[in-house]
């Protein structure tokens, strides 16, 4: 039994196609433990305010407890989608979209990061349909999040998909995002 008080079990093998704007092939899939390499360098590819985005912390790379958290899932608590694409016969992550199930009953944290180059293009909606799916099939009934309030990009991007934004009680620096799913 995991932390959330369910039975732990193998995530769903997701893999989907999707095709960029500019024709580039971009395979959305399940996170494995042996994508530790894939993430380290693509979390360390990311700009320094790209991370600080993500973490609210100056993080340069993850630490191997992080690490393993965030491809060792949890699930039906924790899912993660990895976004990679062939590089010179290798493959790249160039985004990750995850959950993990809050405090409250039916309810999950999520998170979204985005390759700087691809930021704008169309990729963090494609992950987060597909998360969000994945949520709604393990039971969850809303989706929840922390941005910060200066982090326009990410603020407006929510908002197109339908999230509210409340001020955060605990910190201003901070709002709060919520979706009913």
């Amino acid at each position: 039994m995991n932390r959330w008080g369910w039975v732990a079990m193998q995530p769903p093998n997701i893999e989907h196609e999707w095709t960029a704007g500019d024709g580039t092939l971009v395979t959305i899939r399940t996170i494995r433990p042996e994508d530790r390499e894939i993430e380290q360098a693509f979390v360390s590819g990311l700009s320094s305010d790209s991370r600080y985005s993500r973490f609210f912390a100056a993080v340069s790379e993850l630490s191997p407890r992080l690490l393993d958290q965030f491809t060792q899932l949890d699930f039906p608590g924790e899912m993660a989608l990895i976004a990679t694409i062939q590089v010179e016969m290798q493959e790249q992550e160039i985004g990750v979209a995850r959950f993990a199930q809050g405090s409250l009953h039916g309810s999950a944290e999520f998170a979204v990061v985005v390759a700087d180059s691809w930021q704008g293009r169309g990729l963090g909606r494609e992950l987060l349909q597909h998360l969000f799916h994945v949520a709604q099939e393990v039971g969850l009934e809303k989706i929840e999040g922390i941005v910060l309030r200066n982090n326009t990009k990410m603020l407006r991007f929510c908002t197109e998909l339908g999230f509210t934004v409340k001020q955060n009680p605990d910190d201003e620096e901070l709002v709060r995002l919520s979706k009913e799913l």
